[in-house]
């Protein structure tokens, strides 16, 4: 408890849910909550998503688990969206979520014209950066603001004792090069709107310059004679910083990644919760090598703990993807600790691969190596190698506990 303001200041975990799946291992790998979108109206159309039937069975499973809902309804819509907004709306009026998410006032008013009840939780796409914005939007019914990415630490303490909104940040993923993730650039150039959740991601793409005398001579652009990607960002990544943050006030952080793996939900989850967890004790210094070494296993690119390094004036550098571990699937089954399980199989592996194993943190870090000794398939029969896709019964050289996932370092 603040002794201040009296708030509790347990900061919470947000995880990606970008189907059914990723929602089940960010919750049993240490979410708070979870946030996800139906089939329409949120800004990862792209995503997988979730059909009317699953978005019911997602409430009720986090129910039953303590977490938290967080409902995606933060396209910007157009004025011929109006109409379909609110006919989807009256599908979904029924599912009690304990928070809804927009970015448009619009949706927040359709919201109310059903008669839906819930906590409101306003976009970052809204770029909210200082108290004004906050006490604006707390005015307007907002119980939690999501701060645009470009605000600052001090900017943070500032709006944290100024207002009464619970404020909540993003902690770890992907970067957008337009100002609050608004961006024009990918509807420009092939028709679809990342305003409307169909970004296609222009800035990721390779350019170079021409003149306009020499057609056909390119010439790579280049800054400090190490890269390319002058629209492309680095990934963002504050567990360094975590303490800092949760002094100044934060309510919640969030991890951006709808799109990504189970594998980046139920870890990322279950670091920045291990954490979040150990924060002002001296557990923190002891587990940060380890953190960073999890972090740096999930695809990514460099990581960055300030947008654009724009207050530290560091060089610019290249922002190549790293990827040094492959997911290979998860353990399909809920039984006990056994040598033999079901695998849920992502990527292929074969007799003798030495995999880890890796678990939600507890009380202790379980993770281990295994070497897999047997691949059997119910179609098939005995194997050598399992294909993704499927399930296969798999054993290891030593026991398997229950919710493992499996990787594969990339050498």
């Amino acid at each position: 408890m603040d002794s201040g303001t009296g708030r509790n200041v347990r900061t919470e975990i947000v995880s990606p849910a970008g189907n059914a799946e990723k929602l089940r291992f960010a919750v049993r790998y240490g979410a708070d909550a979870v946030y996800f979108g139906g089939d329409e109206f949120n800004l990862r159309v792209r995503s997988d998503n979730f059909t009317l039937e699953e978005i019911g069975e997602a409430v009720e499973f986090c129910r039953k688990s303590g977490v938290k809902t967080v409902f995606l309804f933060n396209a910007f819509l157009h004025e011929k969206d109006i109409a379909p907004a609110a006919s989807y709306l009256e599908k979904i009026k029924r599912l009690n979520f304990d928070a809804i998410m927009v970015s448009d006032p619009a949706a927040k008013a359709l919201i109310e014209a059903a008669g839906i009840e819930t906590e409101f939780h306003l976009s970052t796409q809204m770029s909210v950066m200082n108290h004004l914005a906050v006490k604006f939007w707390r005015s307007a019914g907002f119980k939690r603001i999501v701060l645009a990415r470009e605000t600052t630490l001090d900017e943070i303490r500032a709006i944290r004792d100024a207002t009464d909104a619970e404020i909540e940040i993003f902690v770890h993923g992907a970067l957008c090069v337009a100002y609050s993730g608004r961006c024009l650039l990918s509807r420009y150039l092939t028709g679809r709107s990342a305003n409307q959740g169909d970004c296609s991601q222009p800035c990721r793409w390779n350019y170079s310059l021409v003149e306009k005398k020499r057609p056909g001579n390119y010439l790579d652009v280049i800054e400090h004679g190490s890269g390319t990607e002058i629209l492309s960002s680095m990934d963002l990544s504050l567990i360094e910083k975590i303490g800092d943050y949760i002094d100044a006030g934060v309510s919640a952080f969030k991890i951006e990644g709808r799109m990504k793996s189970v594998y980046y939900a139920a870890n990322t989850t279950r670091i920045y919760r291990h954490a979040v967890d150990c924060a002002g004790t001296g557990a923190f210094a002891e587990h940060l090598p380890f953190w960073n070494r999890e972090l740096d296993l999930i695809s990514h690119r460099p990581y960055t703990n300030d947008l654009f390094n724009e207050f530290d004036n560091i060089p610019f550098e290249s922002v190549p993807y790293i990827k040094k571990a492959l997911f290979m699937g998860y353990r399909a089954d809920d039984g006990v600790q056994s040598r033999e399980i079901d695998v849920k199989v992502f990527n292929p592996f074969s007799v003798g691969d030495i995999v880890d194993a890796i678990y939600p943190i507890k009380e202790t870090i379980m993770d281990h190596q295994c070497i897999i000794t047997d691949i059997r398939s119910a179609d098939i029969g005995i194997t050598t190698v399992a294909r993704p896709g499927s399930v296969y019964t798999v054993t290891f050289d030593r026991p398997v506990y229950s919710n493992a996932l499996f990787r594969k370092i990339i050498k």
